[in-house]
């Protein structure tokens, strides 16, 4: 053990001009005492890279941030070190299995006020070698934010966009960088931290921390600071599902809030033949939204469709339902304002038929609508936006 360490320190004198490199650009995290946080630090390799793979996590000090303090936590040889600097011990570990793959983060948990400095990030594979620093800043809690969104549980089916809202407000006027960071959480009580989802950093996003979604998730609103910093996640899959947290920091305060995320598996083939489209009509014209849909074999029991209007920003919230087919009857009197101005244009809707009409049409109805199809294990949706001008 020795031998091996004083050998990662003789390779840490020089810097090897490689190929390996650090896609995570230096930053500063912000984080309150008794939390876990987390300092990213993701790698690529290339075919040069063929020597074996060693990481270093170390401790900074100096004006320039010149001198070493202390080595935190070592990978070599597919091995982890991380119980030699007693300060972090049993508290320091990385937060993936896959560090071959390019995850060389670390999570500290109940980080203190001392935690605070400059930690870098060292990746070296012959002939290669590659750094980045990490500043870390440890407060104290002072409430200076509130996230507004409740807890709650999400259902979603597989395949589709899941929609996971985080809406937050300020408390006091005095407000320092804001932070946003969407972690994945495990553990019987979701006291463990998995895996850094998305980040917003001095007005930066970081949305490739995470390689399982690298490419899905984004956050929706383009103005996180006036108080939305809900994410989406696109093609959502079975291994998705799972405890997500969204955690907002603003000095000097910091708040979080859970959602449990479920992803349903439906094996149905009913799908929308429709294609997504923009319709536009004239006030007091009538309007004519399609929806024709396919059902195949395996598609059995009562078919049911709804239509709803759609809200928010990326059409995640049903403003309301109006019409519904439901076991051979239709229901259409329930949505004052359009009482008598709603129906279905065919009498034969299980023959694929599903598209209404809206007679009068007025500024109100502008939006978007879903037509929503679902029989036994099968569903599918379609989205049309309408525009109603003078």
């Amino acid at each position: 053990m020795v031998f091996l360490l004083g050998f990662l320190f003789l390779c840490g004198v020089t810097d090897h001009i490689g190929s390996v490199s650090i896609t995570t650009p230096e930053q500063t995290i912000q984080e309150v005492q008794g939390e876990t946080v987390h300092l990213p630090c993701m790698f690529t390799l290339s075919p040069e890279d063929q020597g074996p793979l060693d990481i270093e996590w170390l401790r900074l000090s100096g004006p320039n941030n010149e001198a070493m303090d202390h080595v935190i936590i070592l990978y070599a040889v597919d091995k982890i070190y991380s119980d030699f600097y007693q300060d972090m011990r049993g508290r320091v570990n990385f937060t993936s299995n896959g560090i071959t793959s390019g995850e060389a983060s670390i999570k500290i948990r109940d980080v203190q006020p001392a935690d605070s400095g400059t930690y870098l990030c060292k990746v070296k594979t012959a002939p290669g070698v590659a750094k980045t620093t990490v500043q870390l800043t440890v407060v104290d809690y002072i409430g200076s934010v509130s996230i507004t969104t409740p807890e709650q549980t999400i259902e979603k089916d597989q395949g589709e966009t899941v929609h996971l809202p985080c809406m937050f407000t300020f408390i006091s006027k005095d407000q320092g960088p804001l932070n946003i960071e969407w972690l994945r959480l495990s553990g019987p009580n979701n006291e463990a931290m998995d895996h850094v989802v998305i980040l917003y950093s001095a007005d930066k996003i970081h949305d490739d921390v995470y390689p399982d979604l690298k490419g899905r998730v984004y956050f929706t609103s383009n103005d996180i600071k006036s108080g939305d910093a809900s994410i989406n996640i696109t093609n959502v899959q079975l291994s998705d599902a799972g405890t997500y947290q969204c955690k907002v920091k603003t000095y000097p305060g910091t708040v979080n809030r859970n959602l449990q995320l479920a992803v349903t598996d439906h094996i149905g083939s009913v799908s929308i033949t429709t294609p997504e489209q923009t319709i536009q009509k004239a006030r007091g014209e009538t309007v004519h939204l399609p929806c024709t849909f396919t059902l195949s074999p395996e598609d059995h029991g009562p078919l049911f469709i709804d239509w709803m209007q759609l809200t928010g920003p990326q059409n995640e919230v049903v403003n309301r339902m109006f019409i519904v087919y439901l076991a051979d009857k239709i229901y259409d009197n329930f949505y004052q304002d359009m009482k008598g101005r709603v129906q279905f244009t065919s009498n034969d809707i299980r023959s694929g038929e599903a598209s209404i009409n809206i007679t009068d049409a007025r500024l109100s109805d502008a939006g978007t609508y879903q037509c929503g199809v679902s029989h036994a294990f099968g569903t599918a949706k379609g989205t049309i936006q309408l525009t109603v001008v003078g």
